[in-house]
């Protein structure tokens, strides 16, 4: 039997009820699916563009040489970075967080040192690249990172494009740039030492080759002044006889070599055994304890440029107190170590640590990146030289001073350059 209209009216408003209800159920739960989508997509965000950030930790990811014929560059430059690491996390960490650095070994090679990158940005995560090889190696990973926007900074390689064109992501920290060596080198030679005759016996790796290149530029373009002749050789040779007969029969007044400490050892050997007297000036990566231990008395006298306040053996405080921290850390060390390398690393990881802790704690890439270009004249003390960065450049640091050998220590030669650096003024414009 049919519901009477009444009750029909009734059971209906019950039902109207009843679908108005789970409607409303249904929107209040679509809405707050919205709401929860949107902060998921906005923290999702943050963390893709600000990897390796977490609550407690920075992690930045680090590459250099500690295998193959380089590798006296990267053991010292990672020791450097580890004793500067252990020193700011045990003071406290940055901002409430410690550091975190993944380590990669490049083996000298550009296609290594690409790998070694690409894995750390893309598998690892990082916040930021530490760049700890020469400039063969890192040379081979700026194009993969100069469009990334992931600040890249590098301590020893000098090579001109980490600069040249500028670029708001790529820092040059400790060393000094290749085109500046050209400008003292070519100075000292031929204002200070007064020699014009120079034969030249370079590394064909891209510092060497670099050093070398700019130094003849110079000599050229301001003194007028053209090498008798220059000879290349490449990394890991052993024996220099046919670039040091060319050099003989050119009969300089001066021996400009530049490579690294291995092979700079062996060259100046072989030239004093083959009665080559003349003097002979080094390259930076050849100014190393290890260089005298090879040669011993052959050494005597060779010159070259140190792109720091001090050498490691100084027995100034800030360097007694770097040497006794680093062999705390280093028991038995081999020859020549600490070396340009450790103490390079050292402090730039310092200027690292500064710039991270007055970026503050809402950290970003950005806000890095600005903090390093506002740095003015920072060091962590005597041991470094003094880090400036602007808007306009990235290059860290010019310091040369020149050290010679006596009584099998490397000593200041008492010698500065005068002339304003072409190089710099390029970025006044």
């Amino acid at each position: 039997m049919p519901a009477a209209p009444s009750e029909w009216l009734q059971a209906a408003l019950k039902q109207k009820k009843r679908r108005a209800g789970e409607e409303n159920k249904m929107k209040s739960r679509s809405i707050w699916l919205v709401a929860c989508m949107a902060v998921m997509l906005l923290t999702g965000s943050g963390a893709r563009s600000e990897d390796g950030v977490t609550d407690t930790t920075i992690r930045i990811g680090a590459y250099g040489p500690v295998t193959g014929p380089a590798a006296f560059l990267g053991l010292g430059s990672r020791a450097g970075m580890e004793l500067a690491v252990k020193e700011i996390n045990e003071a406290g960490g940055i901002n409430g967080r410690k550091l975190e650095v993944l380590f990669e070994d490049d083996n000298f090679s550009p296609a290594r040192a690409l790998a070694a990158v690409k894995k750390l940005i893309e598998q690892d995560k990082i916040f930021m690249i530490f760049g700890l090889s020469g400039s063969n190696p890192t040379v081979g990973t700026l194009e993969y990172v100069k469009d990334l926007k992931i600040p890249n900074y590098f301590t020893v390689a000098s090579a001109p494009p980490i600069t040249h064109p500028y670029n708001r992501y790529l820092f040059r920290g400790a060393t000094v740039e290749s085109g500046r060596y050209g400008e003292v080198y070519s100075e000292f030679f031929t204002q200070f030492l007064k020699v014009k005759k120079i034969a030249i016996v370079s590394g064909a790796d891209e510092n060497a080759k670099n050093e070398a290149d700019h130094t003849s530029r110079y000599l050229e373009k301001w003194y007028d002044v053209k090498p008798l002749m220059r000879a290349q050789f490449k990394v890991g040779d052993k024996d220099f006889t046919s670039q040091l007969i060319q050099v003989k029969a050119a009969d300089p007044e001066l021996i400009m070599v530049t490579g690294q400490t291995p092979e700079a050892s062996i060259i100046i050997r072989q030239a004093r055994e083959l009665g080559l007297r003349q003097p002979i000036f080094v390259g930076t990566a050849s100014v190393d304890n290890a260089l005298i231990a090879n040669d011993g008395y052959a050494a005597e006298g060779v010159i070259g440029a140190w792109p720091l306040p001090l050498f490691p053996d100084s027995n100034e405080p800030d360097m007694v107190k770097f040497r006794d921290a680093w062999l705390k850390l280093n028991p038995n060390p081999p020859k020549g170590r600490p070396n340009l390398f450790d103490v390079y690393a050292y402090g730039d990881t310092y200027v690292l640590a500064e710039a991270l802790r007055r970026a503050g704690r809402d950290l970003t890439r950005e806000k890095l990146v600005d903090t390093l270009e506002s740095m003015k004249d920072y060091r962590i003390s005597g041991v470094a030289t003094p880090r400036t960065f602007t808007q306009r450049h990235h290059i860290g640091n010019n310091l040369l001073r020149v050290l010679v050998v006596s009584a099998q220590h490397w000593v200041p030669f008492g010698w500065e350059p005068t002339r304003p650096s072409e190089l710099m003024s390029e970025f006044q414009q």
